[in-house]
């Protein structure tokens, strides 16, 4: 088995970028680090994992609930006709895709989606 095999990454289902490979660096980097720091740079090694896990798992949930509120608003537009959700949608995603670095392929592609989706019956109910 080659290296590269071992350390790819999995494929990511989820709507922010895999760290796995950062934190799997930051555990090499704390093994190397222990000895010539008698355990100090491993300590501070892991605790940038700890801030790396927490820190993707806030913009985990925040965009999981950002997608939520999206596909919820597409939904009462189905029932309403109401422009205001279709709006939201675009307000919604162009603050995502400004805000969040860190967005999957499946992410955006997910966004574009809903974008062109709003964008179409905006399109039609001006005309």
């Amino acid at each position: 088995m080659k290296l590269k095999e071992l350390i790819q990454t999995p494929p990511s289902e989820t709507y922010i970028k895999n760290s796995s490979r950062l934190v799997s660096g930051l555990f090499i980097i704390g093994g190397l680090l222990y000895y010539p720091t008698n355990g100090y740079g491993t300590v501070i090694s892991l605790a940038l994992v700890l801030i790396l896990l927490f820190g993707q798992k806030m913009l985990l949930t925040q965009a999981n609930k950002d997608f939520s509120d999206m596909y919820q608003a597409k939904q009462f537009f189905e029932q309403t006709k109401n422009a205001d959700y279709l709006r939201f949608i675009m307000a919604r995603s162009e603050q995502m895709l400004k805000d969040n670095k860190v967005l999957s392929d499946k992410a955006k592609h997910e966004i574009h989606q809903l974008r062109k989706f709003s964008e179409d019956k905006l399109n039609n109910e001006n005309t």
